[in-house]
């Protein structure tokens, strides 16, 4: 007889975790599967290790700096004179945080953590293939959540699989720095490792198909970033193709680009594919249960319901929006539509989803970039403020960036922000467009001197400054001060 449960989730990453937790602490009886390792992507080839390196990598760059700050350095360099230094760092700080993940912890909060390969029978039953002996087991829920995740997409470029080739899965254990690096991919992982391998020694050509890189970004944004990269040597090459890929005679990788009718040949020692994600649910046998999916995608409704109403998903494989913070918020919604019925369900809600990319100057974006915008609202207001206007970016000496506000009369409908600690200070203005405030009211609110938040508080001034300014105002006020006086 299948063993029963209420709940069984499928994937032990962000949102695997957050949905069975949160089960097995209301008493439900509940089963996470996972294959490999509970924490997913995020802690051990995504979000943690990303993080680590470009730690590492501005240690670098501010060494470079040293003269800015009154110092002179005369060696700097890999410990022992190799890069599995920097590697090694970065595995000790996924060790650091393998506990907030470990089995033990979820089984404290009543959940039965079981390791194996599932696959559905009906949309009711799973088979799970145990990963410690090869046996069979037969599991049966009222409720399922799929949280599988998602892997690096590799575009079928002649010759690469032949060529050979990196992703964010294999990047972050390379014992040896790759002298010349291609990255394939403008988007934020791209971005991110190439100027965090620029800056610890490497080579960069960074290659994007798009007419400008970080696509995703307001205009402005991408294009401060892409002189920022210039200026510390990566190669960046937009509207650019890579056609094909070989080795050369000495065992080096040539990437073949087309650019408009012209093809170049570029020579790296590495090829870092970072060009999107694609959906794990191969070996699930989702048929069997209903479930409609494509490769991006699981497909699912407003509440997170698949096509098989019993049935959720959560996180990266509903591809709606790939971050961590996203799948734990779908992953509340899951649990919430669960166990709960109308009206106590509730509908995911993405009209205020943050996001940053970790690159320096970091950003920042909530909401809509000026040209969304303008195409879904016409007439808007745009406000910008410089962080060279903010005391505390000239004492860190990082007055790179800006931060741009787009107000649909006087609601904030998107907030961009480039800069030292961007993905801090984002929040701000989540907070704002979640509760309805005004930028007035982000003036109004006292902020500590000095701090770069006040250059949220500075976009509000601005705001309230061209009000004061106003011809109405001005007559207005002239008119009192003769009464005044």
């Amino acid at each position: 007889m299948p063993e029963k449960y209420d709940l069984i989730v499928i994937g032990g990453g962000s949102a695997g975790l957050v949905a069975a937790g949160g089960a097995g602490i209301l008493g439900a009886r509940v089963a996470l599967i996972e294959k490999n390792l509970l924490g997913g992507d995020c802690l051990y080839t995504g979000c943690v290790p990303s993080k680590a390196l470009i730690r590492s990598a501005k240690l670098a760059s501010d060494a470079k700096r040293a003269a800015d700050f009154g110092f002179r350095i005369s060696d700097f360099g890999f410990r022992n004179d190799k890069f599995a230094s920097v590697t090694n760092r970065v595995q000790n700080v996924i060790k650091a945080i393998e506990p907030h993940d470990s089995p033990a912890r979820f089984e404290k909060m009543g959940v039965e953590v079981i390791f194996g390969t599932p696959r559905f029978l009906s949309s009711t039953e799973i088979e799970v293939t145990l990963k410690e002996t090869g046996a069979a087991k037969i599991l049966k829920a009222k409720r399922f959540c799929i949280s599988t995740g998602s892997s690096p997409f590799v575009p079928p470029i002649e010759g690469l699989e032949e060529t050979g080739f990196i992703t964010n899965e294999n990047l972050f254990h390379l014992k040896d720095l790759p002298a010349r690096l291609i990255v394939l991919g403008g988007g934020a992982i791209g971005a991110e490792m190439g100027q965090a391998f620029q800056r610890l020694g490497a080579r960069v050509t960074l290659v994007e198909m798009a007419d400008r890189i970080l696509i995703k970004e307001d205009e402005e944004v991408s294009a401060l970033m892409e002189e920022v990269f210039r200026q510390e040597g990566i190669k960046v090459l937009t509207k650019s193709k890579a056609v094909r890929a070989r080795k050369n005679s000495k065992g080096e990788k040539v990437l073949t680009v087309e650019s408009g009718d012209k093809q170049t040949e570029i020579v790296a020692d590495e090829i870092l594919v970072a060009l999107g994600r694609k959906a794990n649910v191969k070996g699930l046998d989702l048929e069997n249960a209903n479930v409609k999916y494509d490769e991006k995608r699981i497909e699912t409704d407003a509440y997170l319901r698949t096509t098989a109403k019993n049935i959720f998903a959560a996180g990266d494989v509903t591809n709606h929006f790939q971050f961590t913070h996203t799948a734990d918020y779908e992953a509340q919604i899951v649990l919430q539509n669960c166990f709960l019925f109308y009206p106590l369900t509730k509908k995911a809600d993405y009209r205020v989803i943050p996001w940053a990319t970790f690159t320096e100057p970091e950003i920042g974006r909530v909401g809509l970039t000026e040209n969304e915008a303008k195409k879904k609202h016409g007439k808007v207001k745009v406000i910008k403020v410089q962080f060279e206007e903010n005391d505390r970016a000239h004492a860190e000496g990082e007055i790179e960036g800006f931060a741009k506000v787009i107000l649909n009369g006087k609601r904030i409908v998107g907030a961009q922000i480039v800069g030292a600690r961007a993905g801090e200070l984002i929040h701000e203005f989540v907070l704002a467009m979640r509760l309805g405030l005004s930028l007035d009211d982000l003036n109004k609110a006292i902020h500590v001197y000095p701090t770069l938040s006040k250059i949220t508080q500075a976009v509000g001034t601005e705001k309230t400054l061209e009000s004061l300014q106003s011809p109405f105002v001005q007559k207005w006020f002239a008119r009192y001060l003769k009464i005044w006086r």
